[in-house]
């Protein structure tokens, strides 16, 4: 796929959005230029195959990929009287008046250790995509876009699913971008771009068939992944469970 194609499916997707973010501001409701919806059909254009066509069950991807979605784009809380407004709210609460606001920067890729291990032989892969602000203000109007791609058999990612299914504690793994178990589990970028809510987008990199993983931060690399997986608190083990 060409990279002429994706900035033009990118154009088509964001479109002129503006009068969408006065609309929201208005009323502070959520606003994404980008759904999760959006980025399965980007996944499906970048690795030539298509959606699975539901909502909410199957595969994202008739390749039997799996599209997750993380969005830096997220509500900003006042720190004094703890009113959450929309990112794109001027940066002055609504309700004090107050210029104390937190932007968050937590949001993640939820993954299912149960189905990662169910599938473990079916699924192709997982296709993880981030968006962040080029600044957090509410006039920010520049994003970057990556998506990498993650192999099944990635032997940390497995250890890590394995480990959190045989937790007491729930099988989903909120897993983070741009920190230790991202790094540690080989992604490989395929999609690097810069949208601008004015049009001007560009594609900085794209290559689906990047096979060179990310370099790991000196500060994520001082482990085994046994040695991470004993410090993480996934609670007591719940005895031999049956996966068939």
């Amino acid at each position: 796929m060409s990279t002429e194609r994706v900035k033009d499916f990118i154009e088509t997707l964001v479109g002129n959005p503006e009068k969408k973010i006065s609309l929201h501001k208005q009323f502070n409701s959520p606003f994404q230029f980008f759904s999760s919806d959006d980025i399965e059909m980007l996944h499906a254009m970048m690795y030539n195959t298509k959606c699975s066509g539901s909502g909410g069950s199957g595969w994202d991807t008739v390749d039997k990929g799996e599209s997750k979605f993380s969005d830096r784009t997220q509500a900003k809380t006042c720190q004094d009287c703890k009113t959450k407004m929309i990112f794109y709210h001027e940066d002055v609460c609504s309700e004090c008046g107050s210029t104390n606001l937190k932007y968050p920067k937590d949001s993640r890729w939820g993954i299912s250790s149960e189905s990662h291990l169910k599938y473990f032989d079916e699924l192709a892969g997982y296709r993880v995509a981030l968006l962040e602000p080029e600044t957090y203000s509410s006039d920010c109007r520049k994003f970057r876009l990556r998506s990498w791609f993650i192999e099944t058999k990635n032997e940390y990612l497995t250890t890590y699913m394995k480990y959190q299914f045989d937790s007491p504690k729930s099988n989903h793994v909120n897993f983070m971008p741009l920190q230790r178990d991202f790094y540690r589990s080989s992604p490989c970028l395929h999609l690097d771009a810069w949208i601008s809510l004015d049009g001007n987008h560009e594609i900085v990199y794209y290559d689906v068939e990047n096979k060179t993983p990310e370099v790991v931060p000196e500060k994520y690399a001082k482990f085994t992944t046994e040695e991470i997986m004993r410090k993480k608190n996934f609670g007591k083990n719940r005895g031999i469970t049956s996966r068939n």
